[in-house]
C-alpha cells in the first residue's frame, strides 16, 4: 500500500512537471504564431486539450494519492489495534464520565481501552455512538438485530475500505455537533414575497443591459433604470440583511463537512442488505425522494453557489443579482423542510458506521463468539472466558456461574494474583455483549443486567472526598440501580479503607442489601475473614488466586480455584523487599 502511495505521488509530480513544459511550450507556440507570425495558430491550440488532459490526470492522481493514503492510515490503525500500541489510537478521551457507573472502573476510555481496541469508525457521529453503546446497555431485541447486522457485515471487507478512502478530510472535521447547532438555530422568517421579489429584481438586472443593446432603451433610459435597479436592491438586501448574514456565516463549515456526509451516505444507500437491522437504517436513509445523498447534495450545491459571492470576478454583479440573499434564502428554506430529517439521516449512519465498526472489531478476533442472551434471569455464566484487552498468548480464561443457587462469589487471593483483572474481564466482556458484540469467551449465557462496578475509585481533593467515602459512593449508587433493575455488581477489595471487624460487618450488610434486591456479582478481598460471609447462607461461594511459585519468588498462573486461598506468599513478599526474615527471627 505504501509501494503504491509513493508511485502515485512521483506520477503526480510527473504530471506537474509536463504540465509546467506545457505551459512554457504554448507561451513559445504563441509567440511564433502571433507575434512573429513564423508558425500557424494551429500548433497552439493543439497544446490547450493537451494541457486539459494533463490537468484531468493530474487531478485524478491526486484524488488516488488521498485514497490511498487514507487507507495506508486505516491499515496502519487496524495493525496498531491488533499489535497493542495504543499511543497511536484515539483513546476517546473525551468520552470520558467520571461518575459513571462502570466506565472509568473497566477502562472504557483512555490508554489501553477497550474503545481503542473496538472503534475503527471515521466520522465523529460514528464514534459517539460507539462510546454511547459501551455505556448503555441495549435491550435483547436491539442486541439480536445488531449481532446480526455484525455477522453479515464481517465478510464484507469493501464497506470499511470504502468509508476509509470516501472524501479528503479526517473524522474530526465531521462534527455532528455543528450540524445540530445549525439545524435548532431560530428560523430566519423571510415573508412569502421575498423570494418572488429577489428573483424578479434580479431578472430585470439581467433584462436591463439586454434592453440597452436592443435598442429599446436609449442610453440615458438604461442608467436610469440601472440607477433605480441598484437602489431598489440596496434597499431590499438591506431589509433582509441581519436574517441572510447569520445564514450565510454557516457556509464555510458546511462547504468543508457536507462532501464527507454525502460520499458517506451514498456508500450507505447504494448497498443491499438481508439483516435486519441494516434494511432499517438504510431505508430511513433512502425514504426521501431524492434519498439522503441527493438532498444533501442540493444543500452542497447552494452552499457552493452562494460562496460565489465571495470570487472577486463576479462580486459585483452578486450584488446586482442579489446572489447572497436569494441562496440564504434557498438554504433556510431546505433547513426548514430537511433540518429535522438532517439529525435523523446523521444518527442512522453514525449506527451504520459503527456496525461496521464492530464488524471489523470480530473480523479481527474470529474465536470471539456472541453471547447467548436469555430471557429469564439475573444470570451470568461464562466458559473460557478472557480480557480483551490482553494478548491471546498471554490471556487466562477461566470459567464461572452466577444464578440460581450461586449469586455471588468472594475471591481471595493476594495482590497481583489477578482478581482485580478477572472482574474487569466480567465487567468488559458484559459490555461487550450488551454492545451487540462478540465476546471473549468460548461461551456465554447471560440475562439483561445493569452493570456496576468499584473497582478503581478515585479520591478527590477538590471535593473533599477520600478513596472510602468514593467506595461508599459508589455502592450506594449501586444498592439504589439494584432496585430498579437486575444488577451484576464487581467491587474490588471492598471497604478496604476500614478495619477488618467492621469491614466484615459492612461488607455483609451490602451483600445481603444487594441481594435483597434482586442482583448477582463478585467481591474480591485479601482479607480472609470476609469469605466467613459466603457461608452464612446468602446464596454465595468462595473462589480464590494463588500464589504458584517457589519459594523466594512471586508466581500466579491465574486460574481461578474452588475455596478460600490457603497459600501464604509473606516469606515470598519478604524477599522480593530483600527482607531476611530468618536474620530478623534470631
Amino acid at each position: 500500500m505504501r509501494g503504491a502511495a509513493e508511485e502515485v505521488a512521483v506520477l503526480h509530480s510527473r504530471y506537474t512537471q509536463f504540465l509546467v513544459l506545457l505551459g512554457l511550450l504554448g507561451c513559445a507556440l504563441l509567440y511564433e504564431s502571433v507575434v512573429a507570425k513564423r508558425l500557424p495558430l494551429w500548433p497552439t491550440i493543439l497544446v490547450i486539450p493537451a494541457g486539459a488532459w494533463v490537468v484531468q490526470r493530474r487531478h485524478r492522481c491526486h484524488l488516488k494519492s488521498v485514497e490511498l493514503h487514507s487507507l495506508l492510515e486505516y491499515y496502519e490503525k487496524g495493525f496498531a489495534r491488533l499489535s497493542r500500541k495504543w499511543d497511536s489510537l484515539d483513546d476517546g478521551d473525551n468520552f470520558r464520565e467520571p461518575n459513571h457507573l462502570y466506565a472509568e472502573d473497566l477502562n472504557l476510555f483512555g490508554q489501553g481501552s477497550l474503545y481503542q481496541l473496538l472503534c475503527s469508525a471515521r466520522t465523529r457521529i460514528a464514534q459517539q455512538t460507539v462510546a454511547s453503546w459501551m455505556k448503555s446497555p441495549a435491550n435483547r431485541d436491539e442486541i439480536r438485530g445488531r449481532q446480526e447486522a455484525i455477522s453479515e457485515l464481517r465478510s464484507r471487507r469493501d464497506l470499511p475500505e470504502a468509508v476509509a478512502a470516501a472524501g479528503a478530510i479526517k473524522a474530526g472535521d465531521f462534527r455532528p455537533e455543528f450540524f445540530k447547532m445549525w439545524v435548532a438555530e431560530p428560523c430566519a422568517k423571510f415573508s412569502i414575497l421575498a423570494p418572488t421579489t429577489a428573483f424578479v429584481l434580479a431578472l430585470a438586472a439581467i433584462a436591463a443591459p439586454f434592453l440597452f443593446w436592443s435598442g429599446f432603451v436609449d442610453g440615458q433610459g438604461f442608467w436610469s433604470m440601472f440607477s433605480t435597479l441598484l437602489v431598489v436592491d440596496a434597499l431590499f438586501a438591506l431589509a433582509l440583511r441581519g436574517r441572510a448574514k447569520i445564514l450565510l456565516k454557516s457556509l464555510p463549515t458546511l462547504a468543508v463537512e457536507l462532501p464527507i456526509l454525502r460520499e458517506l451516505l451514498q456508500i450507505a444507500e447504494r448497498e443491499q442488505f438481508s439483516s435486519t437491522k441494516l434494511k432499517v437504517l438504510a431505508s430511513r436513509l433512502g425514504r426521501s425522494r431524492p434519498a439522503a445523498s441527493g438532498q444533501i447534495g442540493r444543500l452542497l450545491r447552494l452552499t457552493r453557489l452562494a460562496q460565489q459571492r465571495e470570487n472577486e470576478w463576479f462580486a459585483y454583479l452578486s450584488y446586482c443579482l442579489l446572489w447572497g440573499t436569494q441562496f440564504a434564502m434557498a438554504i433556510e428554506r431546505w433547513r426548514q423542510l430537511h433540518g429535522a430529517q438532517l439529525l435523523d439521516w446523521m444518527a442512522s449512519l453514525g449506527e451504520f458506521e459503527a456496525l461496521i465498526s464492530l464488524s471489523t472489531y470480530h473480523y479481527e478476533h474470529p474465536a470471539d463468539t456472541f453471547p447467548e442472551l436469555l430471557d429469564e434471569g439475573p444470570v451470568f455464566e461464562g466458559e473460557g472466558l478472557g480480557h480483551p484487552l490482553l494478548e491471546e498468548s498471554t490471556c487466562v480464561r477461566n470459567d464461572l456461574e452466577l444464578g440460581g443457587a450461586v449469586r455471588f462469589l468472594i475471591v481471595s487471593g493476594s495482590n497481583m494474583s489477578g482478581k482485580s483483572t478477572f472482574l474487569r474481564a466480567m465487567g468488559v466482556n458484559a459490555v461487550l455483549a450488551y454492545m451487540g458484540a462478540p465476546v471473549r469467551c468460548a461461551r456465554l449465557r447471560l440475562s439483561s443486567l445493569t452493570i456496576g462496578a468499584a473497582i478503581r475509585m478515585q479520591d478527590s481533593v477538590v471535593d473533599g472526598r477520600s478513596h472510602f467515602l468514593a467506595e461508599m459512593q459508589r455502592l450506594r449508587r449501586m444498592i439504589e440501580t439494584a432496585g430498579d433493575a437486575p444488577l451484576l455488581f464487581l467491587a474490588d477489595e471492598i471497604m478496604s479503607g476500614t478495619n477488618s471487624h467492621d469491614r466484615r460487618i459492612a461488607a455483609e450488610w451490602v451483600i445481603q442489601a444487594l441481594m435483597l434486591r434482586g442482583a448477582i456479582g463478585v467481591i474480591t478481598t485479601h482479607d480472609l475473614a470476609l469469605t466467613e460471609i459466603a457461608t452464612n447462607g446468602l446464596s454465595g461461594r468462595n473462589v480464590c488466586f494463588e500464589d504458584s511459585g517457589e519459594f523466594g519468588s512471586l508466581s500466579f498462573d491465574y486460574k481461578l480455584r474452588q475455596g478460600v486461598v490457603k497459600h501464604s506468599n509473606a516469606l515470598n513478599i519478604a524477599h522480593l523487599l530483600g527482607i531476611d526474615t530468618a536474620a530478623q527471627q534470631r
